[in-house]
């Protein structure tokens, strides 16, 4: 054998079979003999019977199933391949690995996986949990190593959901674990490596990825997603290495519910980025982090200049609800350009700890056409926010209305004051769009004044399905009548849900409902159109209005039905004796 090839050449005689399984036979022998030192382990939980795990790295490697038995593995190839282990009674087992990779795949394979994996019903890939690995220690990247090929590249190990759903795997997470593994990182090379992972405890080891150096899509993808009983804060240097273009999902969902992460944000946590960002790129970071404290650094992406891109933004802070401070005003200052699919999605929903107001300038750099749930549900549950809606807030966005564009955005938002401003959606001009407004101040207590007859000047044309749903539910504050122009350019047949709740327990509203609120409605009703509208609107009176409903071809009975004027002092019967 020579550089890992047969070169003796048997023959044809007789004997040439036998010579050559003797030799089989003798190589095989002397790689039990040869121990080679494990520098990775996995222990197991007290039930295991069985192991397996999934390798797609090229090398000679050695495994000590913990039982006195171990295997040589001797890989040609980087396709993937399960190796199992059965034992003789279940008990507690820690295995060791050994060796020294030589070559990865390229078809985004991890060098290792513990993770059992699936298809559900659609035929997309799932995370089964392995119920077997209790504990790691050692390190991988002893095993799995990046490989210098003596110039200036180098081929990176993966470890994509190496551990994911490994649900029983307690204990902290190694220090030493990638060491060996250096250089700039690879696509997906991180992602999900430890994503479900509930048991693991501990802090996060600030050199986890020290390493690595540079930036790449997907690279921290769901890497700690789910990891419940992670403590600690979140190291300064975790990130330190990572200093380039920042990429598509780079930091997406990274701690998502990691719910007992505690103590501050570091400010320099991204500071390493510098460019144009990537889709998706701090979609869910912080998403579920409800102990981490005090307030947002000013700078936290300081380096991220450019356009908006898909999902920039979504649910980043979301349920951060031990954040506390104003939100910074220049948080967002490199941002600029037109708007992009819910960028701004749920950024702080639910941090009912932030205070002060909505900074005047925070979309500042955000000029162009709405683009779907561009800020669906941003400050939704943001109880503590305080002081006025500025004016100002939305200035840049101009053109027709996108679907969920500004959906529950200051939903629950109970410390809001002051009235709402009239120019505050003055560049909205267009046909309606399904769920646009729908909740879009619901629960706002204490907005006050009147509501402004030109708050939706520029929308015009065929109503759309929930398109002003909840709009103003909830808001007690409210005072005055309700404009007849608020909705004067609706035009058209009834679409489901479009004025459901609208009105609903707003109940500082006064003065007859205006003849024609709803636009020139005409055509078959639809389900639920007017559902709950003016529900507990206590002070509302008067009739129905000759010319409320339009053209819709239904009867009273059919119109009213499901409590839109509960709770008024509304009567219900039109205004015209005739058409009583």
């Amino acid at each position: 054998i020579l550089n890992g090839d047969a070169i003796t050449d048997y023959g044809n005689g007789a004997f040439a079979t036998q010579y050559a399984a003797d030799t089989v036979a003798t190589i095989d022998a002397a790689d039990r003999l040869i121990k080679i030192e494990p520098k990775f382990f996995v222990t197991t939980t007290a039930d295991t019977t069985e192991f397996e795990f999934t390798m797609s790295a090229r090398g000679t490697f050695q495994i000590n199933w913990g039982d006195g038995t171990y295997d040589v593995i001797k890989r040609t190839d980087t396709t993937e391949e399960t190796y199992s282990h059965t034992y003789n009674a279940p008990g507690v087992y820690t295995i060791g690995m050994g060796g020294y990779a030589t070559g990865y795949s390229t078809d985004q394979k991890a060098a290792i996986s513990f993770h059992k994996q699936g298809y559900n019903s659609a035929n997309q890939l799932v995370t089964i949990t392995n119920p077997t690995v209790a504990g790691i220690s050692g390190s991988l990247g002893a095993v799995f190593p990046t490989i210098n090929d003596g110039g200036a590249s180098v081929i990176q190990p993966l470890f994509i959901r190496t551990f994911a759903g490994c649900a029983s795997m307690a204990g902290g997470i190694p220090e030493n674990l990638f060491v060996g593994v250096y250089g700039a990182p690879a696509y997906r090379m991180f992602e999900g490596v430890f994503s479900g992972c509930s048991k693991l405890s501990g802090s996060i080891p600030e050199n986890l990825f020290s390493g690595i150096s540079g930036t790449m899509a997907f690279l921290f993808y769901e890497t700690f997603n789910g990891c419940g009983n992670l403590s600690g804060s979140i190291p300064a240097g975790l990130f330190a290495g990572q200093n380039g273009i920042p990429r598509e999902r780079m930091f997406c969902r990274t701690f998502y519910g990691c719910s007992k992460l505690s103590g501050s944000i570091p400010a320099d946590l991204f500071a390493g980025l510098q460019g144009a960002p990537g889709n998706y790129l701090f979609w869910g970071t912080f998403q579920g982090c409800k102990n981490l404290t005090g307030s947002i650094p000013e700078n936290l992406f300081a380096g991220i200049r450019g356009e908006p891109t898909a999902y920039l933004f979504l649910n980043t802070f979301y349920g951060c609800s031990g954040l506390t401070g104003s939100i910074p005003p220049n948080l967002f200052a490199g941002i600029s350009g037109a708007p992009s699919g819910s960028m701004f999605g749920s950024t702080f929903r639910g941090c009912s700890g932030l205070t002060g107001s909505i900074p005047e300038k925070l979309f500042a750099g955000i000029h162009g056409a709405p683009a779907n749930g561009m800020f669906a549900y941003t400050f939704a549950g943001c109880a503590g926010l305080t002081g006025n809606i500025s004016a100002d807030l939305f200035v840049g966005i101009s053109g027709a209305p996108h679907v969920q564009m500004f959906q529950n955005t200051f939903n629950g938002c109970s410390g809001l004051t002051g009235s709402i401003p009239a120019g505050l959606f003055a560049g909205i001009s267009g046909a309606p769009a399904s769920n646009m407004f729908a909740a879009t101040f619901q629960d706002c207590s204490n907005l006050s004044g009147s509501i402004p007859g030109e708050l939706f000047a520029g929308i015009s044309g065929a109503p759309a399905k929930n398109m002003f749903s909840a709009t103003f539910a909830g808001c007690s504050g409210l005072t005055g009548s309700i404009p007849g122009t608020l909705f004067a350019g609706i035009s058209g047949a009834p679409a489901d849900n479009m004025y459901s709740s609208v009105f609903f327990y707003a109940e500082g509203l006064s003065g007859t409902i205006p003849d024609k609120l709803f636009g020139n409605l005409n055509g078959a009703p639809a389900e639920d159109m007017f559902s709950l509208a003016f529900h507990s609107c206590w002070n509302l009176e008067g009739c129905i209005p000759d010319g409320l409903f339009g053209g819709i071809d239904a009867d009273l009975a059919t119109i009213i039905a499901n409590g839109m004027f509960t709770n008024t002092k509304v009567t219900t019967k039109y205004c015209s004796v005739s058409d009583q």
